[in-house]
């Protein structure tokens, strides 16, 4: 019995020093608990103020520019994955590319060179080679470049056949609608007197002339092309009419016969006196604004697109449009404009031009002409927002290699295409190897006269000077 309650007490006893500790852990618990109920209110203040804080940061801080950075993740086996996360506006066209400076409009090597259009001794006078019973008569193609490249090949074709010429017609039935005739554009009188010497021109065939056999010739004919398809006719009748007439003579001519070509374009070809004044009227505004200009002529007309074609951004309207003016071309195919496009047969648009000029950055070299390589140029527009602006730059200069203007000797074999103007080596002498005592010159000739802007200078710059739009003459 003893036993028992003294097994009770022992139990008794340890319960109440279990019962001490949980007795002080609930004690603290609910002290704690009061505690951290009266510093509840300063916490939450203390978490608005933050928030007031990061709000008004984030509001007053400008936004951050350049959030697309590379990121680069390295691998413990030593390969290195970078990530280029600037996919959008990788074509940004620099504002400015290059420097400009009196350099760009200088040539160290121009006074080496100078035009020498003049004749050789070998070349024979039209007194000597015309023939009294033959008569060429010529009706021009195209636009009025492409006609002024007409009437150039008439004359040097004249001399070929021996044959007197009689003042081109220009065309009036062409897409411009155009009824100007020679004398409207040109200075007839200056053009038959300063070739003179060169072929036999009339102003009108005689009336007893004789009947009038209409033909053509192909296209970058030669000089023996054009004697054994007309001379044959000659023998029979005394007037041929070559119609359609451009681009109807080969590039690869003779050395005399290539000067004949830049005797017509630079000294015979002048145009009339109001044509000349209002040409140095633009150009003196234009000088009064500027020093130096650039004309550039894209031949971005309804017309060629037409003729090539191709589509750009007009829509169905412009579709529709070009679809029904191409309907004057009875031989032209429907073409693929995507295709033409990919083969680099669409003319570039002015965008595209700019971007080709700004890539070539300062033009170096003043040549007279730049020839887009639309081939290669077009498919690199194309895929333009693909690459960044230093790769597309450097491109364009590598393709416009051998397509900047420079002079071709026109030595070897030449299929014969294109105009004169790719050729003009014949027509430029250098100071030390022309000999001008053999040079022929002609009355009134300066062959320093080959820019458009010396021949207005012939004429008084007084505006009250005129006579309904005609200049006095010095």
């Amino acid at each position: 019995m003893m036993m028992m309650m003294m097994k009770k007490k022992k139990i008794q006893r340890d319960g109440d020093e279990f019962k001490i500790p949980l007795q002080i852990l609930f004690e603290d618990l609910v002290f704690s608990r009061h505690h951290h109920l009266h510093l509840l209110p300063l916490l939450s203040i203390a978490c608005a103020c933050w928030l007031l804080l990061f709000a008004a940061l984030s509001f007053l801080s400008p936004p951050i520019s350049n959030h697309q950075l590379p990121l680069n993740a390295t691998f413990h086996d030593g390969v290195d994955i970078h990530m280029n996360l600037e996919k959008q506006n990788v074509f940004r066209i620099p504002k400015r590319v290059g420097s400009s400076g009196p350099e760009l409009w200088t040539s160290h090597q121009s006074k080496f060179f100078y035009g020498c259009s003049n004749a050789s001794k070998y070349f024979i006078t039209a007194g000597m080679s015309t023939r009294p019973d033959r008569y060429l008569l010529i009706t021009t193609s195209g636009g009025l470049n492409q006609q002024r490249t007409g009437i150039i090949d008439a004359v040097v074709a004249a001399y070929i056949l021996n044959a007197t010429l009689v003042v081109p017609k220009l065309d009036r039935e062409s897409f411009w609608n155009d009824s100007s005739n020679f004398s409207d554009i040109f200075d007839v009188d200056w053009f038959i007197t300063y070739l003179s010497k060169d072929v036999k021109i009339i102003k009108q065939l005689p009336e007893k002339a004789g009947k009038v056999i209409t033909t053509h010739v192909p296209r970058n004919c030669d000089p023996k092309c054009y004697q054994t398809r007309l001379l044959p006719i000659f023998d029979r009748k005394r007037v041929v009419h070559l119609m359609k007439f451009d681009y109807r003579l080969s590039n690869w001519l003779d050395t005399d016969l290539q000067k004949l070509r830049c005797r017509v374009n630079y000294h015979a070809l002048r145009f009339t006196h109001p044509i000349l004044a209002m040409g140095r009227k633009i150009v003196e505004r234009m000088r009064a604004k500027s020093k130096h200009f650039l004309a550039l002529h894209l031949r971005f007309e309804a017309d060629m697109l037409a003729f090539s074609g191709c589509y750009y951004v007009g829509g169905e309207k412009e579709m529709k449009e070009l679809g029904e003016m191409r309907k004057r071309w009875m031989t032209l195919h429907k073409k693929d404009p995507d295709r033409e496009r990919r083969q680099g047969k669409c003319p570039l648009s002015p965008e595209e031009v700019g971007l080709m000029l700004r890539a070539l950055g300062r033009y170096f070299g003043q040549k007279p002409t730049i020839r887009p390589n639309a081939k290669k140029l077009n498919r690199l527009l194309m895929k333009r927002n693909k690459m960044r602006w230093e790769e597309f730059a450097s491109k364009v200069r590598t393709f416009q290699i051998g397509f900047m203007g420079e002079i071709e000797s026109g030595s070897g074999s030449g299929s014969g295409s294109g105009v004169f103007h790719e050729n003009p080596l014949s027509c430029i002498c250098t100071n030390s190897t022309e000999n001008k005592s053999t040079r022929r010159r002609y009355d009134d000739d300066d062959d320093d006269e080959l820019v458009f802007l010396e021949d207005l200078s012939e004429y008084d710059d007084d505006d009250d000077d005129d006579v309904d739009g005609i200049p006095r003459r010095h």
